[in-house]
């Protein structure tokens, strides 16, 4: 059944997921390349709270892109000697008792995620007065996010229906 209003809120959100990524990414390498300048320049002081930015951020770029990897079918699998040992059948069942158990491992990851950035909303950072919540929020986020993905993928019988190899970017290797 083709559901253009799921396909519509998935690019949206599919979007929205790069523009994020991208601009925290940009703003560590911005951020990370000002603070070297100004750590080795005489007479500049450098800024006390980039280190810990950058730390906070890097949990985001991880678990956003992480969500990307899923949809791309980037993360790393051992079935090598699965796939040369046992049987098609067995290997399709292994493969969705994976699945399953990823999925039941991001909802336990969303649950208490939520409950870590609830705890934690008082909360601040020790360099700027900021809540260390907006960091933690990235774990429900980015598990929300992979959960889309497999669910996606599992419910499409093991293939992303909005992902396409032809319409990736290149590999580096294929360069």
């Amino acid at each position: 059944m083709d559901r253009p209003w799921l396909q519509k809120t998935y690019f949206v959100i599919d979007r929205l997921r790069m523009v994020v990524l991208i601009a925290i990414f940009v703003f560590i390498v911005s951020i990370g390349t000002l603070q070297i300048f100004m750590r080795y320049t005489p007479g500049i002081n450098a800024l006390s709270w980039v280190d810990e930015i950058m730390r906070y951020l890097n949990i985001w770029l991880v678990l956003l892109a992480s969500s990307i990897g899923v949809k791309h079918g980037a993360h790393l699998r051992m079935d090598y000697f699965l796939n040369k040992l046992v049987p098609a059948k067995v290997v399709k069942v292994v493969r969705l008792l994976t699945e399953l158990a990823v999925i039941l491992a991001l909802f336990v990851l969303i649950y208490y995620g939520v409950i870590r950035t609830l705890d934690n909303l008082k909360t601040v950072i020790q360099a700027l007065p900021l809540s260390i919540a907006w960091f933690y929020t990235a774990i429900p986020v980015g598990s929300l996010l992979m959960l889309m993905e497999f669910m996606l993928i599992f419910i499409n019988g093991g293939s992303h229906p909005y992902y396409s190899p032809a319409n990736a970017c290149p590999d580096i290797l294929d360069i």
